[in-house]
């Protein structure tokens, strides 16, 4: 689908003022550019200390379907 930057202008014209911040804020936020995502060493360090712990026991894990089962049982 193409759509011309006259389309979108026409179409605009028509729209209530609010309607038009809200898309002007939608755009500021097109155009940004994404921070990157830092993560604190001392998450990174319990990240890897489960990691481990699971990789010697993986047994010990619980399988997310029983624990999603047990959150119902409790909010019902």
């Amino acid at each position: 689908m193409n759509i011309t930057v006259e389309q979108i202008t026409d179409r605009l014209k028509s729209l209530p003022a609010n309607f038009l911040e809200r898309i002007w804020g939608y755009i500021d936020g097109l155009t940004e550019e994404e921070d990157p995502i830092s993560i604190p060493d001392w998450q990174k360090t319990i990240v890897a200390e489960r990691l481990n712990e699971y990789r010697k026991n993986p047994d010990s894990a619980i399988d997310m379907d029983d624990v999603f089962k047990e959150t119902e049982k409790d909010v019902e």
